[in-house]
C-alpha cells in the first residue's frame, strides 16, 4: 500500500514538472515574434480591431493557445508606431484594416489626430473595410482614400446611450438597495433604484451625446471634404441598410473593390509586381525595430497610465491606491524624474482610494515637479477626483468628464432571505446601532448619519476640485451635483484647460521643466509576463458556464451584482456604465 501510494505522489509529481515545462514551451513557441529589422518598402499595418487599452495587457497562456495571431496593441503602441512610421524611410504609407474596433472615442480621436499628423510626411494612407463601424470610419476619414467592399456596408447611424436598470428585477428577489447620495444628476445609482433615466440623467446624457455626435460630424466633413450635413442625412436615412453605391457616391467613400483588388492598388502604388507579397509591419514590431530610438536622458518625464476602476486592492486591470500611491511616491523622491503625466482613463470608483491617489500626487507637486493630467475615454467621478489638482489638464473634445458627486448603497437582503428562502433570524445587540448587517433594513437614525457621511464625502470632494481647478467653491458646486460632461463643456466649464492629447501633456511637462530639448519619457508601472500567472488564469473556469442554461447564467450575473455592491467601498465617486454606440 506505502509503495503505490508513494508511486502515485511520484507519478503526480512528474507529471507537473513535464507539464511546467511544455507551459515554457508553448509561451515561447507562441510569443508574438518581434521583428529586429524592418525590410525596406514597408508598410505599417493598423488593424483596427480588438480592444484598445491605454494599459499593456498580459495574455493568458489559454487565450494564447487559442487565439496565437491576436495581437493586442495598447493606445501608447498605435501612437508611437505611427510617429516612428512618420520618421523611418523604410516605411512608405500606412493600411488601416476597418475591422471593428472596440474602443471609446477619446482614444479614437487620438488615434485619428496621431494619422493626421502622420500626413505631414507626405506619405499616403490607405484604409479598406467590409463593414465598416462608426469608429473605424471616424478613425479612418482621415485617410488618402478609404475602400469598401462593394456589398459591404457603412454603418453610420449616429450615437445612442441605452441603459440597463435592474430594480424590476431586485423587486422580484426581494433585494432593497437603500440609496444615498449627494447630487441631482449621479445617476450611478439609478439602475438599482428606478426603472428608468431620470428627467436630469436624460438631459446630461442627450447633452453629451449630441456633442460628441457634432464633433464626429465635423470631423469627418473635413476629412472627406464634404458637408456635415451630408453625414447627418446619411445617418437619418439608414443609408447604411442601402446599396453600398450610395456611399460612394455622397463621396464618404472613395472605392468599390474586394479585398484582392485593393491588395493590387496598395501593390501599384509600392511598384511591387502582382506577384510579390507586401511587407506589413504590425505596430508592436515597428516599436521594437531599430527603426524606433528613443531618446536618453537623464532628465525623465514619466508616464503614469491610470486605467480602470478606483479600488482600495486590485488586479492590474483597476487603478489601486495600494500600488499606485507607492508608485507616486517613488516618482516624487527620484531626482530624475523631472515631472509627471498622468494618463487617465477611469469612470471612478472608491472615494477612500481616490483621497489617497489626490494625496499623493499633492506630495508629487510638494517636490518642485509640474503635473499634468491628460484624460482619455473617461476621466469621470473618482477620475477626476485625482486629475483635479493637476498643474494643467488636457482632455479630447469627446472625453467623458465631471460626474462631481458622491453615493453609498447598502442593500438589505431580508426580504430575499426571509420571503423567498424562509430563513428567519434574531438578533441580540449590546447598543441600539449595533446590528448593521445587510438583514435589517437601515433605521431613520442610521440613514440620516450615513446621509451625513456622504454629504462629509461630497464637501472634500468639491473643495479639491475647487482648490485644484481654482474655482469658487460655490460656483464649482453649481456645476457638480454629479453631472457627467463632453470635454467642449469641460472646457468652457474650465474644468479641463485645453484640448489635447498625451504627447501635448509631455511637451507641456517638459517646457514647465525647461528640459524641452532633453527629456526622455518614462511608462509606469512597468508590466512583466509572469508564467505561473498565465497559468493559472488560463485555468478554463467558464467551461462549466458556458453549458449552463441561460436564466441560471442570468440569476448569475444577478448575484455578481449584489456582491459586486457588497464589496465597493461604503463611499463610492463613480459615473454609471455608458455603452454610446
Amino acid at each position: 500500500m506505502l509503495g503505490a501510494f508513494t508511486g502515485t505522489w511520484l507519478a503526480f509529481l512528474l507529471s507537473g514538472i513535464f507539464v511546467f515545462f511544455v507551459a515554457i514551451a508553448m509561451v515561447s513557441s507562441l510569443s508574438v515574434s518581434v521583428s529586429t529589422d524592418i525590410p525596406d518598402n514597408s508598410v505599417l499595418l493598423l488593424d483596427l480591431s480588438g480592444t484598445v487599452a491605454d494599459k499593456p495587457y498580459n495574455k493568458s497562456l489559454q487565450e494564447l493557445v487559442n487565439n496565437p495571431e491576436a495581437v493586442d496593441n495598447s493606445l501608447q503602441d498605435i501612437l508611437l508606431a505611427i510617429k516612428t512610421a512618420s520618421e523611418s524611410e523604410k516605411i512608405k504609407g500606412i493600411v488601416i484594416n476597418c475591422n471593428n474596433i472596440s474602443t471609446g472615442w477619446a482614444s479614437s480621436k487620438a488615434i485619428r489626430d496621431a494619422l493626421s499628423d502622420f500626413k505631414q510626411s507626405k506619405k499616403w494612407i490607405y484604409a479598406y473595410g467590409h463593414s465598416i463601424s462608426q469608429k473605424d470610419y471616424y478613425i479612418a476619414s482621415v485617410a488618402d482614400k478609404v475602400y469598401m467592399n462593394p456589398v459591404g456596408m457603412l454603418d453610420i447611424h449616429g450615437l445612442t446611450s441605452r441603459s440597463l436598470f435592474f430594480k424590476g428585477l431586485f423587486d422580484k428577489l426581494g433585494v432593497d438597495v437603500q440609496i444615498v447620495r449627494v447630487g441631482t444628476y449621479k445617476s450611478a445609482v439609478e439602475p438599482y433604484s428606478q426603472t428608468k433615466m431620470s428627467d436630469a440623467n436624460r438631459l446630461q446624457t442627450q447633452t453629451y451625446i449630441n456633442n460628441i455626435w457634432n464633433e464626429f460630424c465635423t470631423s469627418v466633413a473635413q476629412s472627406r471634404h464634404i458637408e456635415a450635413s451630408t453625414i447627418k442625412q446619411f445617418a437619418d436615412s439608414l443609408g447604411m441598410l442601402s446599396d453600398p453605391k450610395l456611399a460612394l457616391s455622397n463621396k464618404l467613400i472613395d472605392q468599390l473593390c474586394y479585398e484582392h483588388e485593393f491588395e493590387s492598388i496598395v501593390k501599384e502604388n509600392l511598384k511591387l509586381k502582382e506577384n510579390k507579397d507586401i511587407s506589413y509591419v504590425l505596430p508592436v514590431e515597428l516599436n521594437n525595430s531599430p527603426e524606433y530610438t528613443p531618446n536618453v536622458s537623464s532628465n525623465k518625464i514619466a508616464l503614469l497610465v491610470a486605467e480602470g476602476d478606483i479600488v482600495v486592492e486590485g488586479p492590474e486591470t483597476s487603478i489601486a491606491s495600494a500600488t499606485l500611491v507607492p508608485e507616486i511616491i517613488k516618482l516624487a523622491n527620484d531626482d530624475e524624474v523631472k515631472g509627471l503625466v498622468l494618463r487617465v482613463n477611469s469612470p471612478g470608483g472608491s472615494a477612500y482610494a481616490s483621497e489617497q491617489i489626490w494625496e499623493a500626487l499633492e506630495f508629487f507637486k510638494g517636490k518642485g515637479k509640474t503635473l499634468a493630467v491628460s484624460m482619455g475615454d473617461y476621466a469621470a467621478s473618482g477620475g477626476y477626483y485625482i486629475s483635479c489638482g493637476a498643474n494643467r489638464i488636457f482632455a479630447e473634445p469627446n472625453t467623458i468628464t465631471g460626474s462631481i458627486g458622491i453615493f453609498g448603497m447598502i442593500p438589505s437582503i431580508k426580504g430575499f432571505v426571509s420571503g423567498k428562502l424562509g430563513v428567519t433570524s434574531d438578533v441580540v445587540s449590546t447598543t441600539p446601532n449595533a446590528d448593521l448587517s445587510l438583514m435589517e433594513p437601515m433605521t431613520p437614525f442610521q440613514r440620516e448619519a450615513m446621509q451625513n457621511n456622504v454629504n462629509r464625502g461630497y464637501e472634500l470632494f468639491t473643495s479639491r476640485c475647487a482648490k485644484g481647478r481654482n474655482i469658487p467653491l460655490d460656483t464649482l458646486k453649481s456645476i457638480a451635483e454629479g453631472r457627467v460632461w463632453d470635454g467642449k463643456e469641460a472646457l468652457r466649464l474650465k474644468l479641463v484647460d485645453e484640448f489635447g492629447g498625451i504627447d501635448d501633456a509631455i511637451q507641456w511637462v517638459a517646457k514647465e521643466e525647461k528640459i524641452q530639448n532633453d527629456y526622455s519619457v518614462s511608462l509606469y508601472p512597468v508590466f512583466e509576463e509572469d508564467l505561473l500567472n498565465m497559468i493559472f488564469k488560463s485555468v478554463p473556469v467558464n467551461a462549466a458556464a458556458a453549458q449552463q442554461p441561460a436564466q441560471e447564467l442570468y440569476l448569475q450575473e444577478t448575484v455578481d451584482r449584489i456582491q459586486n455592491i457588497l464589496k465597493q467601498d461604503k463611499l463610492q465617486c463613480r459615473m454609471d456604465d455608458i455603452y454610446i454606440y
